[in-house]
């Protein structure tokens, strides 16, 4: 067992390197084709108030005289000591601006994580427990029908149903203007995660519900539950002994293995609701041409989706081994 799980440490740890090592050429590639001029997002568009001397030396002080391999070999160099680089966009170093945002993204992410996979599971089991009546139509059509809903567009139509509309929560932001997140009351915290968490946890349980339907139709379908009610058990024993067993682990397993997905949604939900997490600094970091920022939010996002992947993968290898035995 200790062998094993050695084993699959060192190998987990070979992927890990590799993929961060891919996603970082990548990233600096793909950023050093972009179209736009780094000193004119430095000076926030006004390129032509300064002197071409001054560009000159902008040019020097940001390293941008340097070819894009000399750039990128520095920036590693700092990276392996430790340092994620300085933020033009913020003027402050990346690892604080991660310090701060990381931890709201985080909350948001795993609020949403948790909530879609609650009201995904229940309504797949829902489903596939009364297959072909009205209750089933209605869920399986609604799940097809969130599926194909992006998430900025649901973001957009909440904020001008319950915002705007009705005025029941904050049109953004994660705490009053001139407020921190942590500063603000419990019940302040929860109106402004609403509408975000809403809108991230309703787009992605709609594979939650039609894995879940199929999942649970299969169970009630099978030989041992045949069997079961041949025994006299009733439907909520099959239910609890049975269909509940089956159909968890496997909502669970599809959960985390599309953590990508959710996380590809939080950077839009963010910027829509103007949340001041990760994604919306992303999204800036792209439009400033801010690498350093760019390239360290890039690293933290494939940590994160990389744990996802690994959690997925190591539950996909449980239950297979415990429908061998």
């Amino acid at each position: 067992m200790t062998k094993w799980l050695s084993s699959s440490f060192a190998s987990a740890t070979v992927r890990l390197m590799l993929q961060l090592v891919l996603v970082i050429l990548l990233a600096y590639l793909l950023l050093s084709w972009s179209p736009l001029d780094p000193i004119n997002a430095y000076l926030g568009g006004n390129l032509y108030s300064v002197s071409a001397q001054q560009k000159a030396e902008l040019t020097v002080q940001l390293g941008l005289d340097q070819s894009v391999a000399q750039q990128f070999l520095h920036w590693f160099n700092e990276l392996i000591s430790g340092n994620l680089g300085y933020s033009n966009l913020y003027q402050q170093s990346v690892s604080e601006i991660i310090k701060d945002k990381l931890p709201l993204s985080l909350l948001l992410i795993g609020l949403s994580w948790l909530a879609s996979l609650f009201m995904g599971y229940l309504l797949g089991l829902l489903a596939g427990l009364f297959q072909g009546r009205f209750v089933d139509r209605v869920i399986n059509q609604s799940a097809w029908l969130l599926a194909c809903i992006p998430s900025f567009w649901l973001g957009m139509l909440l904020i001008s149903l319950f915002s705007v509309a009705l005025s029941l929560t904050p049109v953004c932001c994660a705490a009053p203007i001139g407020m921190r997140f942590e500063e603000q009351s419990f019940w302040s915290m929860s109106q402004h995660l609403l509408l975000p968490v809403m809108t991230l946890a309703l787009v992605h349980m709609a594979p939650i519900i039609l894995h879940t339907r199929e999942k649970v139709i299969d169970v009630l379908n099978s030989d041992y539950v045949v069997y079961s009610h041949l025994h006299g058990d009733s439907k909520r024993q099959v239910v609890s002994f049975h269909v509940l067993k089956n159909s968890v682990l496997p909502a669970i397993v599809l959960h985390f293995a599309s953590f990508a997905e959710l996380f590809g949604g939080s950077i839009l939900a963010e910027t829509v609701f103007n949340f001041p997490g990760l994604g919306a600094s992303i999204v800036k970091a792209g439009l400033a041409n801010d690498t350093a920022l760019l390239m360290g939010c890039t690293l933290i996002s494939a940590l994160l989706v990389f744990c996802g992947n690994l959690i997925a993968n190591g539950l996909s290898k449980y239950l297979l081994a415990g429908e061998s035995k």
